[in-house]
C-alpha cells in the first residue's frame, strides 16, 4: 500500500493551512480569550519539546539503548519539577528586562556583546542538525509511504510553508513585550494532534496487533530476550548523560526557551506547567514501547525510527498511515517554526544589530525595518537547514542528529547556572569556557557527521565511528572543559562594576545594594531629543511615550528618581526590540549619567509602591514583616507633627500628611524631588536647616503670604538602610506662630500693666505740684488788683483743673476693674460719661488730633455693667475707628433705647471692612494691620466683654453703599433697671451664635 506524492502534498498543505487558520483566528479574536489565555494552552504549547526526535527518534533509541529513551521525558520533567529554583528565576529576569532568548540573557548578565554573539553562533550550529532532523523525518516519511525516491520536492514545500507561517505569525510585533498568541495557540493545537495520534496508534496496536493486554503479556513472555536487551544498557549505558542533556534542554534549547519564557504571560502558568507538562509527556510516552514491540512482532523491514508509519501499512489501514504521517508532520513543523523564530531574534539582536546597525534617519520606520529583516533571516535559516539536510548522509539515524544537537546546546548550561547562582563569573570566563567546550564538541561529534571520513581512510572512519559510540563520554568531557575554564578564568580575572551590577540583578537571592546615578536628562523632553539621534524622531517619541505609560508618570516629570526609572524602562523596552547589547549601547551613549551628581540611594517611595503591589502575595514571616512595615509607615504618615526625610542627595523621601497640611503641598508633588525644587519658602527653610550643624532651630521666623510665622525645627541624621551611606536626614516642623503671638500679647499686657502702675505713680507725683500751682494761682487772683494779672491767674487755674482731670482719668483707667466673679450685680454705667472719658483719653494721642468725635449719647441712658470694662470696649472701638479714618473725618457715637436694652452705635467714615473678613474680625490674633501695629486681640477682647455683659455686637460695613465707605459697630446691652423691675421681668442673656434667652421669667 502506497500513496501518491500529490496526495501527501495535499494532506501536508491542508494540515499546515489548518494551522494558519487557527493562528489567524486567534489573532483576529475569533477564539474567545478565556480559551486562548487559559494556562492549558500555555502548557500544551510547551509540547513543542516533543519533536520528530520524540515521535520517530525515540523509537530508534529505545531499540538500541532500551529504557534509556525515557531520559528524554524524565530529564525535562525534572527541570519543570524544579521550576521554583530554575525556571521561575529566569522568567523573572526575562520579564523584568524583556529578554527573549538565552543569548539575550548572557549578553545582559555578562555585559558583553561577544557573549551574546558566541551563544547565538553555538545555538545556530547546534540546532542545524535538529532542524535537518525535522526535514529528514518528513522526507523519509514521504519516501516510506509513497515509494517515491525523490521526496525532496515535498520537503521543499514543507520548508516553504513553515517559513511562511513563522514569518507571518512570529514577526507581527518587533518587540518581545508583545506575545504571539496566534503562534502559541497553533503550537498548542499541534501538541493535541501529537497526543491524539500517539493515543490512536497505541490503542490500535493494543487491540489489533496484540489483541489486548493479555496478548502483550504473552508476547513479552515469549520474547524475554527483548526485555533483557532493553534493560542491559541501564547498567553501563549513557542514561546519566541523557538525563542531564534533556534536563538542560528546558533552558538551553532555543525552542524551549522561547515557549517557556518569551511567550509566557504569568508565573501562574509556569507554576501549572511544572506538573502539567510532565503529565503530558508521560501520557505521550506510554505508546512508545507498544509501537516498538509491534514493529518487532510484525517484522518491520524499515528502521525502528519509522515503526509508526509501518503499522498502518502492515495492518492495511490507510487512514492509520495518514494519521501517523500527520503526527510526524505536526512534530516536525512545531519545532521548526519555533526554532527558526527564536534563532532569527538571536541573529538579529547579536549578529546583525551590534555589528551592522541600520543607518537610521528621521523618516525611517525602524519597526518595519526590524520585521522585514527578521523575515529575511527566517528564510535564510530555513534554506540553510534544507542545505544542511541535503549535505548529510541519507542513512544517518534520526536519533544521532538529535544527540549531536542536544550535546552541543548542553555547553550553554554552565553559563546559565552561573547567571543564577555564581555572581563571580565574568564574561572572560564565560567566553573562554564556551569556546573550549564548543570546540571539543565540534571536532569530536559535529564534524564527523558532516564529513565522510571513509573517503580519506578506513582508519579515520573507524575512529570516527568509535568516537560517536562514546558520545556520552565526549559530551561530558566537553561540558567539564567548559565548566573548568569558566571557573579558572573567572577566579583569576576581575569583573567590571557594570557587570557586577548585572550579576547582582540576576541572582536568585539578590541582596543588591547598588547605588544609582542621576541621568543627565532633566525631563522627558530631553529623553526624546537625545534618543532622536540614534532612533529617529518618530521612534524616539514612541519609545519615550511607551516608557512613560508603563511607569504611569507624566511628561512634565522632572524628579531624579522618576527620570532614573524612565531611563531604565527605556533600556528594557529597547532590549525587547533590539536585544540587550544594542539597547545598552544606545542608552549608555545617548542617555548618559550626570557625572557631577555622583551616586544616590534607591527610590524608597518606588520600592514601597512595589511592596504594596505584592502585599497580597506575601505570607508567613514575609507577610508579618510587611505588616510591620505598613504599621510604621502609617504611623509616620499620620503623625500629628509635620515630618519629612531626605536622602544623601537632598531628595525628598517622606512627606507626611501633617507636612502636606502645613505647607499646602501634596506629597505626590514632592516625593523624589530635590529640596531646592519644592515651592518657596519651604525649599529655603528645609534646605538651610539641613545644611547647618545645629539639630534644633527654635522660633525660626518666616514670612509666608505676607504674614510672619514662627517654626520650631528639629532634625536627626540617619544611616541609609540600603547602602549604609550617611547623609540621610529626618526633619520635624512645629508651627509656633500662635504660641509666639500669645507670648507677645502676654508681654504686651505685662508692659501695659507696668505702664499703668507707672502712670498712677506719675499722676500721684504730678498731683502735689499741680495742687501747689492751683493754690498759688488762687492766691494770686485774690490778692492782685491788676486785671491782667487776675486774668492770667484765672487761665492758670483753668489749666491746672484740666491737668487734674487728665491725671484723674489716667489713674481711674489704670485701676483694675472687678471681674464678673467678684460681684453678683452690675453697677449703673452712664454711657455718655463713659464715652466722653474714652474720647478724652484718645484725644491725648497725636493721631486723634485731626479727627472729630461726635458724642450723641443720651445722658439718661444707663446700662448695667462694669464701668472699667465697658470703657475698654469704647476705647477699642474708637481706636479702630481712628485707625480706619482719614484726616478731618468724624466719628459718631449715639445711643437708642428699647424696653430692656440700650443700643450703642460707633460709626466712622473710613475705608470700610471687606465682607470676606468680617466673619473673622472677632477671632483672637486676627488683624489686618501691619506687623507691630496690632495684636489682633482688641476686638476679641471686646467680644468677650460684651458677652460677659449679656449683650451682642455686630458690624455693618460699608454704611455708605454709593461710596463703599464707612463702618458701624452696633452694641446691644441690658438696660439698667431698679431691682424690683429686674426681679419682675428678668434680664436677657446672649449665647454666641444662638438666639436671645431670658434668665428668670420669660418675657
Amino acid at each position: 500500500m502506497s500513496f501518491e506524492l500529490e496526495e501527501l502534498l495535499l494532506v501536508s498543505v491542508a494540515y499546515l493551512l489548518a494551522l494558519f487558520f487557527c493562528a489567524w483566528a486567534t489573532e483576529k479574536g475569533l477564539i474567545p480569550e478565556k480559551i486562548t489565555r487559559h494556562p492549558a494552552v500555555y502548557v500544551l504549547s510547551l509540547g513543542v519539546y516533543a519533536s520528530s526526535w520524540a515521535y520517530f527518534g525515540s523509537l530508534g533509541f529505545a531499540n538500541e539503548h532500551g529504557y534509556v529513551f525515557l531520559a528524554f521525558y524524565l530529564g525535562v520533567s525534572g527541570a519543570f519539577l524544579l521550576s521554583p529554583v530554575l525556571l521561575h528565576p529566569i522568567l523573572k529576569i526575562t520579564r523584568t528586562y524583556q529578554l527573549s532568548s538565552l543569548a539575550d540573557l548572557f549578553a545582559f548578565r555578562f555585559r558583553s556583546p561577544v557573549a551574546g554573539t558566541l551563544a547565538t553562533v553555538l545555538m545556530l550550529t547546534a540546532t542545524m542538525p535538529l532542524l535537518s532532523l525535522q526535514i529528514q523525518a518528513v522526507s523519509d516519511s514521504i519516501h516510506l509511504i509513497s515509494k517515491e525516491y525523490s521526496p525532496e520536492r515535498l520537503a521543499i514545500v514543507f520548508c516553504v510553508m513553515v517559513a511562511l507561517f513563522a514569518a507571518l505569525f512570529g514577526t507581527r510585533n518587533p518587540s518581545t513585550r508583545d506575545r504571539h498568541q496566534g503562534l502559541v495557540m497553533a503550537i498548542a493545537v499541534e501538541s493535541v494532534v501529537k497526543l491524539v495520534v500517539m493515543a490512536t496508534l497505541g490503542l490500535v496496536i493494543l487491540f489489533e496487533v496484540f489483541h489486548g493486554l493479555d496478548g502483550v503479556e504473552v508476547w513479552l513472555a515469549v520474547h524475554q530476550d527483548s526485555l533483557i536487551e532493553m534493560q542491559t544498557p541501564l547498567e553501563d549505558g549513557p542514561w546519566r548523560s541523557m538525563l542531564l542533556m534533556f534536563f538542560a534542554s528546558a533552558i538551553v534549547m532555543p525552542h524551549m526557551f522561547h515557549m517557556t519564557f518569551a511567550e509566557n504571560r504569568s508565573q501562574r502558568s509556569l507554576h501549572i506547567a511544572s506538573w502539567a507538562l510532565p503529565l503530558f509527556l508521560l501520557i505521550l510516552s506510554l505508546p512508545t514501547l507498544l509501537i516498538l514491540w509491534a514493529g518487532i512482532k510484525l517484522d518491520s523491514p524499515v528502521a525502528a525510527d519509522y515503526f509508526t508509519l509501518f503499522i498502518g501499512q502492515a495492518l492495511d489501514m490507510p487512514w492509520l498511515t495518514i494519521v501517523a504521517y500527520i503526527g510526524g508532520l505536526a512534530a516536525a513543523s512545531g519545532l521548526t517554526i519555533v526554532t527558526i523564530l527564536a534563532l532569527s531574534s538571536m541573529i538579529m539582536n547579536h549578529i546583525v544589530l551590534p555589528y551592522h546597525p541600520p543607518r537610521l534617519q528621521i523618516e525611517v520606520n525602524i519597526y518595519r525595518w526590524l520585521i522585514w529583516f527578521k523575515r529575511c533571516i527566517i528564510v535564510a535559516l530555513i534554506v540553510s537547514s534544507y542545505g544542511f539536510y541535503r549535505m548529510l548522509e541519507a542513512e544517518r539515524a534520526l536519533y544521532n542528529l538529535g544527540v549531536i544537537a542536544y550535546v552541543g546546546a548542553l555547553q550553554l548550561l554552565p553559563g546559565a547556572l552561573c547567571v543564577l547562582y555564581w555572581p563571580k563569573a565574568n564574561h572572560k570566563g564565560f567566553i573562554v569556557g564556551l569556546i573550549g567546550g564548543t570546540t571539543f564538541w565540534f571536532f569530536t561529534m559535529m564534524l564527523p557527521q558532516m564529513v565522510d571520513f571513509s573517503l580519506f581512510s578506513s582508519t579515520m572512519n573507524e575512529v570516527s565511528t568509535y568516537l560517536y559510540q562514546q558520545w556520552h563520554l565526549l559530551g561530558m568531557t566537553a561540558l567539564s572543559v567548559n565548566a573548568v575554564l569558566i571557573y579558572l578564568v573567572s577566579k583569576f580575572t576581575r569583573m567590571s562594576p557594570e557587570e557586577r551590577s548585572a550579576a547582582s540583578a540576576c541572582l536568585v537571592e539578590s541582596d543588591s545594594r547598588n547605588e544609582q546615578k542621576v541621568p543627565e536628562a532633566k525631563s522627558a523632553h530631553d529623553f526624546h531629543e537625545m534618543l532622536s539621534k540614534p532612533l529617529g524622531e518618530l521612534v524616539a517619541q514612541k519609545e519615550v511615550s511607551r516608557a512613560l505609560s508603563d511607569l504611569n508618570i507624566s511628561e512634565e516629570e522632572n524628579r531624579p528618581h522618576a527620570l532614573r526609572r524612565l531611563r531604565e524602562r527605556i533600556e528594557k523596552n529597547l532590549s525587547g526590540l533590539m536585544g540587550p547589547t544594542v539597547a545598552h549601547d544606545i542608552v549608555d551613549t545617548f542617555l548618559p549619567w550626570d557625572e557631577n551628581k555622583g551616586y544616590v540611594t534607591r527610590d524608597i517611595h518606588f520600592m514601597e509602591s512595589r511592596l504594596e503591589a505584592y502585599h497580597s502575595q506575601l505570607s508567613g514571616l514575609a507577610g508579618e514583616l510587611d505588616d510591620l512595615r505598613r504599621y510604621h509607615r502609617d504611623t509616620l504618615n499620620n503623625l500629628p507633627m509635620a515630618l519629612c526625610s531626605v536622602d544623601a542627595a537632598g531628595e525628598i523621601m517622606l512627606w507626611n500628611q501633617a507636612m502636606s497640611h502645613m505647607t499646602d503641598i501634596p506629597a505626590s508633588d514632592v516625593l523624589g524631588s530635590p529640596m531646592n525644587q519644592i515651592p518657596e519658602p519651604w525649599n529655603k527653610i528645609l534646605g538651610n536647616f539641613a545644611r547647618i550643624d545645629s539639630h534644633h532651630l527654635p522660633k525660626h521666623g518666616v514670612e509666608i503670604n505676607g504674614q510672619l510665622r514662627y517654626f520650631n525645627l528639629h532634625k536627626a541624621n540617619l544611616e541609609a538602610p540600603l547602602s549604609g551611606v550617611s547623609g540621610n536626614k529626618v526633619m520635624l516642623l512645629e508651627d509656633h506662630t500662635e504660641n509666639q503671638m500669645l507670648e507677645d500679647q502676654l508681654f504686651h499686657s505685662e508692659r501695659l500693666a507696668s505702664i499703668g502702675q507707672l502712670a498712677a505713680g506719675v499722676a500721684h507725683e504730678i498731683g502735689n505740684p499741680v495742687t501747689a500751682i492751683d493754690c498759688l494761682a488762687q492766691e494770686l487772683k485774690a490778692l492782685s488788683e491788676e486785671d491782667d494779672t487776675r486774668q492770667v491767674a484765672g487761665q492758670v487755674l483753668e489749666q491746672t483743673k484740666r491737668v487734674s482731670r487728665i491725671v484723674q482719668m489716667l489713674m481711674s483707667y489704670s485701676h483694675n476693674g472687678k471681674n464678673r466673679s467678684e460681684t453678683s450685680t452690675h453697677e449703673p454705667v452712664d454711657l455718655f460719661t463713659s464715652v466722653q472719658e474714652s474720647i478724652s483719653l484718645l484725644q491725648l494721642g497725636r493721631k486723634s488730633s485731626n479727627i472729630s468725635f461726635l458724642n450723641l449719647c443720651d445722658p439718661d441712658h444707663r446700662v448695667a455693667g462694669d464701668p472699667q470694662k465697658l470703657q475698654q470696649v469704647f476705647i477699642n472701638l474708637l481706636n479702630n475707628a481712628v485707625d480706619a479714618s482719614d484726616e478731618n473725618s468724624t466719628i459718631t457715637i449715639r445711643t437708642s433705647a428699647s424696653d430692656h436694652t440700650i443700643k450703642v452705635d460707633v460709626e466712622d467714615q473710613g475705608h470700610g471692612i471687606p465682607a470676606s473678613i468680617q466673619e473673622r474680625l472677632f477671632e483672637p490674633f486676627f488683624t489686618t494691620k501691619e506687623t507691630g501695629k496690632g495684636t489682633g486681640l482688641g476686638l476679641a477682647l471686646t467680644w468677650n466683654i460684651i458677652e460677659e455683659h449679656f449683650g451682642t455686637i455686630r458690624v455693618i460695613s460699608p454704611t455708605d453703599k454709593n461710596l463703599d465707605k464707612g463702618t458701624r459697630f452696633e452694641i446691644s446691652l441690658p438696660r439698667h433697671e431698679p431691682q424690683s423691675i429686674r426681679q419682675q421681668h428678668g434680664y436677657m442673656t446672649y449665647r454666641p451664635h444662638d438666639s436671645w434667652e431670658q434668665e428668670g421669667e420669660t418675657v
